[in-house]
């Protein structure tokens, strides 16, 4: 039987669907998907690897590198720049909206995406996953003289009421700020995508180093935290130019 025109329309425009190229989007969902995935295999398979680590940086009950001047003074600076970032962030919006000639350097949904990274990873995510997992914290334990018992990552415990231990909110604060790129000129973003992870992953680890911490709290933080942030800039960038004009209507 002869095909139509319209059947082999219909089939080309089916093989142009299946093999069409993914954005760069979808391929870095696609490997922090897998990522999560791996990683959850092997924490899961070793769940000892968490104590291991926290063993390094202990002496006996004592977390030796607590007090360590450095360390905490970058952990000071990470929280504080925090502070900053978001207050710049809104900054950055506001100028757009009532000195729009002025200051047009910068398009409002930029800073927006930063202020949700922000907003979704720490906050949103980590603190609800606090709650349901309610993992201890390894200063807690009683490998380390407290009164927990230790528990795998990704397991349900009542170990911990409050201010729980995964995932590390600070390590997903680390790696929300590497939304700030989107402010970078495109040419220079690889370049200072290099240079900014390396110094955003040490300060995720200084938690690990206060026994404040397991390993798998700050990578399941920052993994999380990066694919909340996909997500969302995935959403804004088909829609950048609706929010720049809702902001440009909101001018007074």
């Amino acid at each position: 039987m002869r095909r139509t025109e319209n059947s082999y329309l219909s089939v080309a425009s089916d093989d142009r669907w299946r093999y069409a190229p993914r954005t760069g989007v979808n391929r870095a969902l696609t490997v922090i998907a897998r990522s999560i995935i791996c990683v959850s295999f092997v924490f899961m398979i070793f769940p000892t690897i968490d104590l291991a680590v926290s063993r390094w940086f202990a002496n006996g009950a004592v977390f030796f590198l607590t007090e360590q001047p450095v360390l905490k003074g970058l952990r000071d600076f990470s929280r504080q720049s925090l502070i900053c970032i978001i207050i710049a962030m809104l900054l950055l919006i506001g100028l757009h909206i009532f000195l729009p000639r002025r200051y047009r350097f910068c398009q409002p949904h930029k800073p927006l995406f930063v202020l949700l990274s922000f907003f979704v990873g720490p906050i949103i995510v980590v603190e609800i996953l606090k709650v349901l997992i309610g993992r201890a914290r390894p200063r807690d334990l009683i490998e380390f003289g407290g009164n927990a018992d230790f528990t795998p990552v990704l397991q349900f415990s009542a170990a911990c009421v409050r201010n729980c231990s995964f995932p590390s909110g600070e390590a997903a604060a680390a790696a929300a700020a590497l939304s700030l790129l989107v402010l970078v000129p495109a040419k220079l973003r690889r370049i200072a995508a290099i240079a900014l992870s390396p110094c955003l992953l040490f300060i995720a680890f200084n938690r690990v180093l206060f026994g404040a911490h397991f390993l798998s709290d700050v990578v399941f933080g920052w993994l999380f935290t990066m694919l909340a942030m996909v997500w969302i800039w995935r959403w804004m960038e088909a829609r950048a130019k609706d929010i720049d004009k809702f902001f440009a209507r909101t001018r007074p």
